[in-house]
């Protein structure tokens, strides 16, 4: 009778536990208040540009060696949270490869793709760029830029490739689009039980225009806001004001929800 009676608690006790997690939107502090459409990310090129190949072929051999899947559990919780083709010794095909400087642009508002903390320049994007150079024997230079600017940047020269968190537009002819390898939405998150409602709400925003643009075309959304500020720095300083209080809501993806809610 009492294994009975306690194997029946202990079920109880784990049935409370889930029902707490559900209840608080999965455990972590910060709740995604409202989503407002998805976005996707891409490696690009400036069309005719052969960097490309050589970038093609390492991504598809470190995707065969699960490198790939390692970093995406790493910075996403699963490694099926990407999606990139792969192939056994794809560089083999391109024979000698000269050494060189790869310098890529990287929107470091885009946590955990690519962010600042510390000083430094990290996330996916930046550890799987760092993963390709190595394999071409090449030095990574990372560049930080707005989206809006990739086209701009790119065809100036001043960066070989607009990678990932960049956000780039996939139905752009301008560009050569290597890979679209994640979907995230875009949303308002806050921070504990009453983040849910988004009146009378200040709202931190980036000072790109794709992020103001994102507001003002939910008209809906933007009269019920209280107040719209938008502010300079990346992922973790918007987290952080959530933290020490400066504001109701941030803009930000849910991918990046996910990851400051576990680490």
């Amino acid at each position: 009778m009492y294994p009975m009676r306690k194997r029946i608690i202990c079920l109880l006790l784990v049935l409370a536990a889930a029902l707490s997690l559900c209840a608080c939107g999965g455990g972590g502090k910060y709740k995604v208040v409202k989503s407002l459409g998805s976005q996707k990310y891409s490696i690009g090129f400036r069309n005719g540009d052969s960097t490309y190949h050589y970038i093609d072929k390492a991504l598809k051999e470190l995707s065969y060696e699960g490198v790939i899947d390692d970093l995406s559990s790493q910075w996403f919780g699963s490694s099926r949270a990407v999606d990139f083709p792969s192939k056994k010794d794809a560089l083999d095909e391109l024979g000698y490869i000269e050494e060189r400087t790869f310098i890529i642009g990287v929107d470091l508002e885009s946590a955990p793709l690519s962010f600042s903390k510390n000083g430094e320049y990290v996330g996916f994007d930046i550890d799987l760029a760092n993963k390709v150079c190595e394999k071409l024997g090449w030095v990574l230079k990372v560049q930080p830029i707005h989206s809006e600017d990739a086209y701009v940047e790119l065809n100036s020269g001043n960066i070989d490739c607009a990678w990932g968190g960049v956000a780039l537009d996939t139905e752009c002819p301008d560009y050569t689009i290597l890979v679209t390898y994640m979907s995230t939405d875009i949303v308002l998150a806050g921070k504990g039980s009453g983040s849910g409602s988004v009146r009378d709400k200040l709202l931190y925003i980036g000072t790109t225009q794709s992020a103001l643009d994102t507001i003002n075309n939910n008209s809906s959304l933007s009269r019920r806001l209280g107040q719209i500020t938008r502010i300079n720095g990346g992922a973790a300083e918007f987290f952080s004001s959530l933290d020490n209080g400066d504001c109701d809501l941030i803009l930000t993806n849910e991918a990046a929800v996910d990851y400051f809610n576990t680490h």
